[in-house]
């Protein structure tokens, strides 16, 4: 047989399937940046420095690297990223088919599985972003294709490209180095010669020097870089093993990283049946083989990996982190279609429920899918309106989780956290204030810029930066925060309050006027109905208020001391971690809504 008609019969499955990849990556692109991360990694391209979090821990050297690399065709350090990714998805699809064909020896249900996985509710959300997610996957992809492959005693060229792939890999995603380091060697054991070992080693250590040392001469030397990464691991296991589980049971952990990664449960349901199916099939497998089966590394890859997940990773990144879990799911699924076919006596079988499973999972993510491609992210557009409409002396305060997106969208303005903003312009009335917050808010001053509300949304992201919020705050509203009252918080109907301690104090503007109304009320979580306030002014009391579960009004009458002191002391008070037993250390009494000086007396 000719040797190109050859390939194209062996590969057309692969081929067709990689165009479709690529197609729908394209079509799907996002038309702006939108997660933090992006603006971090877009940072990192135009100028690699750790020490500022660009990129953040744990550093992802030849993710930027490569990032690097792109942009200097693409001119656009964001754009060059979505381009990296979306050039990976079909290598690593071609890959991924392959290493299942290897192990099942199936062309049709090896590509359906592939397709699975690269048509997963995670991937389409994620996999198109500035993001390292992806161009990871594509190497572990590469690298399970290299596994799979089978070895011989004449050359070295597998073990070379294992040692590669995974380097690479854990390059462009440090995290990977958990699940991959079992996976290495494994597959390192499984070498019929020690030339083969010791080829793969050298390989993998070679490149990882070449990704390793431009990042600890990037974050300032090894030592410098060692406390970068002490940093991260401090706030994985305070944050994301601990706080960000709240009130999770394990069951719920469980759901969020097994099954919300594929999506509604219209595709959930049936994907499972499937894997049901074709755990069987993969056990007679594993027992053909038995130690020798190249699918223990794969194994290893994903117990480790869910594992991690599991004990320490935060359920919010949940889709992401579950990518190098799910090709365990995606290979067992497309055994169970096998069973389906030989059930049904229809050939095609796998074929139409892949493709049924597809079409529902893109009708699924496409409020979301669908609106980035169209509209910009919330967080672009309240920078696109800053940037045309406010003033350039304005300060800009930003929410925390922000930050990133402020400083790569609104380099002309002053920037900084919301407090200190307020702090610095509370008492300049000549200066707008301008505060950039996540979710919405109300107010004549205020602009909000929102996607859609979907499932997808809250199951397959952080469910931040859905609605951004650009909000100028009048003089008459401004105070600072001196003792006891805590940052502002926001609630999805656009409400906004500042938590007080039993004991709280705001200093006014020195264009307070004669009166000033206070605005109050408790929180229906308190573990009361009402709580007595009494309110001070430079050390005199001035009223005692009876605040209830509805905004209560408070206007009092201020002395003509041009600085003025507002006492706020709470007969009663309460601690979330104990009454709610969530995370929350606070002592919190009442909420403090709104504050306007500069009324004049009647």
């Amino acid at each position: 047989m000719n040797p190109t008609r050859a390939i194209v019969r062996g590969w057309w499955r692969e081929a067709l399937g990689a165009v479709i990849v690529l197609v729908s990556r394209i079509a799907t692109a996002p038309r702006t940046p939108w997660e933090n991360d992006e603006f971090l990694f877009a940072e990192a391209v135009r100028n690699f420095d750790p020490s500022r979090y660009h990129p953040h821990p744990p550093g992802y050297p030849l993710f930027v690297i490569l990032g690097k690399v792109f942009n200097a065709f693409i001119h656009d350090p964001w754009r060059a990223l979505v381009i990296f990714g979306i050039v990976a998805a079909p290598i690593g699809f071609v890959a991924l088919a392959r290493a299942f064909r290897n192990w099942i020896g199936d062309a049709d249900l090896a590509v359906c599985g592939a397709l699975l996985y690269y048509f997963s509710a995670s991937m389409l959300v994620h996999g198109t972003l500035a993001l390292s997610d992806g161009p990871a996957m594509m190497f572990v992809a590469l690298a399970l294709f290299a596994i799979s492959s089978p070895h011989d005693d004449a050359h070295e060229r597998n073990a070379i490209f294992i040692g590669l792939c995974t380097s690479a890999a854990i390059g462009v995603r440090p995290q990977l180095v958990v699940p991959i380091a079992p996976m290495l060697i494994i597959a390192i054991l499984q070498m019929r010669t020690l030339r083969q070992r010791v080829a793969c080693v050298i390989a993998f250590g070679l490149l990882s020097a070449m990704w390793f040392l431009p990042l600890a001469d990037a974050a300032g030397g090894l030592n410098a870089l060692r406390l970068y990464e002490t940093k991260q691991m401090q706030y994985v296991a305070a944050h994301d093993a601990s706080m960000s589980r709240g009130g999770m049971s394990t069951v719920q952990v469980v759901v969020r990283f097994v099954f919300h990664p594929w999506g509604s449960k219209y595709v959930t349901l049936p994907l499972f049946a499937c894997v049901l199916l074709g755990v069987v099939a993969f056990a007679r497998l594993l027992w053909r083989d038995k130690w020798r089966s190249t699918t223990l590394g794969l194994i290893a890859l994903v117990v480790v990996q869910l594992i991690f997940e599991l004990g320490w990773i935060d359920p919010a990144d949940g889709a992401r982190y579950s990518l190098a879990f799910m090709p365990i799911v995606a290979l067992l699924a497309a055994l169970g279609l096998g069973v389906i076919r030989r059930s049904a006596g229809f050939a095609a079988a796998p074929w139409a429920v892949t493709a049924v499973l597809i079409v529902a999972t893109l009708a699924y993510v496409w409020p979301l899918v669908g609106t980035r491609t169209k509209l910009p992210s919330p967080p672009a557009a309240a920078a696109a309106f800053a940037n045309a409409n406010l003033a350039p002396n304005s300060v800009i305060g930003y929410d925390i989780a922000l930050k990133p997106h402020a400083e790569y969208l609104l380099t002309r303005f002053r920037l900084l956290p919301v407090e200190k903003a307020i702090a610095e312009a509370y008492d300049k009335p000549g200066i707008p204030l301008v505060l950039l917050t996540n979710g919405s808010a109300g107010g004549p001053g205020a602009h909000t810029f929102s996607w859609p509300e979907s499932d997808a949304y809250w199951k397959l992201t952080r469910d931040l930066y859905r609605e951004v919020n650009l909000a100028t705050e009048d003089p008459k509203e401004r105070y600072l925060p001196i003792s006891g009252a805590y940052a502002i918080e926001h609630a999805i109907d656009g409400s906004e309050w500042r938590w007080l301690g039993p004991d709280a104090t705001i200093r006014l503007p020195h264009t307070h006027g004669a009166l000033a109304a206070l605005t109050m009320r408790i929180t229906p979580d308190a573990p009361y109905d009402a709580d007595d306030v009494t309110i001070s002014i430079n050390g005199r009391d001035t009223a005692v208020v009876h605040v209830g579960k509805e905004p209560l009004v408070t206007n009092v009458t201020l002395p003509s001391d041009p600085a003025l002191e507002v006492r706020l002391r709470s007969s009663r008070s309460f601690r979330p971690s104990v009454t709610l037993h969530n995370q929350d250390p606070r002592t919190l009494a009442v909420q403090l809504l709104h504050v306007e000086s500069g009324g004049q007396s009647h």
